[in-house]
């Protein structure tokens, strides 16, 4: 049987959800953009992003990690 697992993503880690505060928040964009900065890969950046969230929150699964992560660090359309 599959079971669906459903997180609201706004309280996977918002302000009085998260223990540490706004700090993953931070931690992941700056992670991510100083390695955008070196020139890696934006695959590299994202994966190493997600890899400080999960972390953060091993009790997210990893596809909507990559979602929060994805809102959190991407701006536009990407392809």
């Amino acid at each position: 049987m599959d079971r669906k697992i459903e997180i609201d993503l706004d309280e996977v880690c918002g302000i009085g959800h998260c223990e540490q505060g706004d700090q993953c928040r931070v931690a992941v964009r700056r992670a991510y953009q100083e390695l955008r900065d070196l020139g890696r890969p934006d695959r590299h950046a994202f994966e190493a992003a997600v890899t400080i969230y999960r972390y953060h929150h091993p009790h997210v699964p990893a596809h909507l990690a990559g979602e929060v992560v994805q809102d959190w660090v991407w701006d536009g359309v990407r392809h």
